[in-house]
């Protein structure tokens, strides 16, 4: 403290000082450095409630790491009291008392900053080789009272945590609180799971390869709208017009073949024989003929329907060879659609027909659109990804404008379960599946 300046205008201006203090790193600074205005000392050092060491005279930031900062919270834990005292190396035992002189000064005073409600903020040391007098006492004990109130101030507790102390200090609130609680863990909330959702079809025509072939070509494009009979796609001709035109020639010589024998057997009586043999002849080359016009006919592969057709890259099927029965393309109705979810078999609780479904498009976050569940297929199948999942059909409500291919996010809703159910689920079924019981 300056010589010249009173002891209450140095606490005077030490109050202004922790008065004006911005936010509380500003604080700690003011109450390390400044409250030399009062007395003197050496060294000071600021700890919290729990003993962390936050601010030491001199420095700007304290490094918690340091050897001294280690050694000087120890001490912080064995000096540890509710009211102020005098300590010195004869307070600690072993080597932290042996180690007191490389790392304060003999006399140190432990101020603990206690506010107005009865809470700790945190301790002030400091420590001089000069010992300390009554007079250092009762203002540092100001001081100490100042930054206590200053302390609260930046550490007001938020509302919730002024709630919960309200709380556990009155009875009544403690029983009303915990009949609130038992109430909200038994109210019933729906059990939902998310799942990957789509627009689909619901009625599509699929359009599958009438016979083993190669795809010459694909005549639509994706999502283009075709009518009923348009020419979806060719298979490769090549092959059936080779065996059509051997057929036809077939035909042509046993026609011609049949009638020479005719205008024989006019003559010859053995010729009448062969009459019979070469209709059958005919009968076959025709049939196998009409079969391979047949095959032509059905290379040309046609829309059963009209709609929208739906299919891969065209230029990926150009080529491409294929099998009877396999599927090239499909046709759907824009208006005919419904939604296909897949859902984990991690997240598979129990879904009735009829429930409710909410679908959010990727394209439309902010909409929702209903449904409600058709089915959740028995077993987990492979997806195109490589995951099981189970698939989940849901029918679209008569007023949602939804368009094919458009993807998001479906949220099924199942039977009403207690919260404590609702948030325990999950974790239980974690700690079942790792532990084994």
């Amino acid at each position: 403290m300056s010589a010249e300046r009173s002891p209450l205008a140095a606490l005077l201006a030490l109050e202004q000082q922790i008065r004006t203090a911005e936010n509380a790193a500003a604080l700690h600074f003011v109450i390390v450095n400044d409250t030399r205005m009062l007395v003197e000392y050496r060294q000071a050092a600021l700890f919290s409630a729990d003993g962390a060491l936050m601010a030491v005279s001199g420095v700007d930031a304290v490094e918690r790491s340091s050897p001294f900062a280690q050694w000087v919270e120890r001490a912080c834990r064995h000096l540890a009291a509710d009211r102020p005292q005098v300590a010195g190396a004869e307070a600690l035992s072993g080597q932290d008392g042996a180690e007191w002189g490389d790392w304060l000064p003999a006399c140190a005073l432990w101020l603990p900053l206690t506010g107005p409600d009865g809470r700790t903020f945190g301790t002030l040391l400091l420590a001089r080789e000069a010992p300390w007098t009554e007079a250092d006492l009762t203002l540092t004990e100001r001081a100490a009272l100042m930054a206590a109130f200053a302390l609260a101030a930046h550490d007001r507790p938020a509302p919730w945590q002024t709630l919960v102390r309200r709380i556990r200090q009155t009875p009544r609130l403690r029983l009303a609180a915990v009949a609130a609680l038992v109430l909200a863990l038994i109210f019933p909330v729906r059990l939902s799971v998310l799942a990957p959702a789509e627009i689909v079809a619901s009625r599509p025509a699929v359009v599958r390869a009438p016979m083993d072939g190669t795809i010459e070509a694909i005549m639509v494009t994706p999502n283009q709208a075709v009518a009923a009979g348009a020419l979806l796609a060719s298979l490769d001709r090549t092959t059936l017009e080779g065996r059509a035109e051997v057929a036809r020639k077939a035909v042509a010589t046993a026609q011609a073949e049949l009638d020479q024998v005719t205008q024989q057997s006019f003559f010859d009586p053995k010729a009448k024989a062969q009459v019979a043999v070469i209709k059958a002849r005919i009968e076959e080359r025709s049939a196998e003929l009409a079969q391979l016009a047949d095959q032509l006919e059905r290379s040309r592969i046609k829309a059963p329907r009209a709609g929208t057709a739906i299919l891969d890259d065209p230029a990926e099927w150009q080529g491409r060879p294929v099998a009877v029965g396999e599927r090239i393309l499909a046709i759907a109705d824009p208006g005919e659609v419904e939604i296909e979810a897949w859902l984990a078999p991690a997240d598979l609780i129990l879904l009735e027909a009829g429930g409710p479904v909410t679908v959010f498009l990727n394209s439309d976050p902010l909409s929702a659109l209903s449904a409600s569940l058709l089915y959740v297929t028995y077993e987990a199948i492979a997806r195109p990804d490589g995951q099981m999942a189970h698939r989940v059909r849901a029918r679209l409500a008569p007023d949602s404008h939804a368009r094919l291919g458009r993807k998001g996010t479906a949220r099924l809703d199942g039977r009403r379960v207690p919260l404590i159910y609702w948030l325990a689920r999950r974790p239980l079924g974690i700690i079942r599946s790792s532990l084994g019981f």
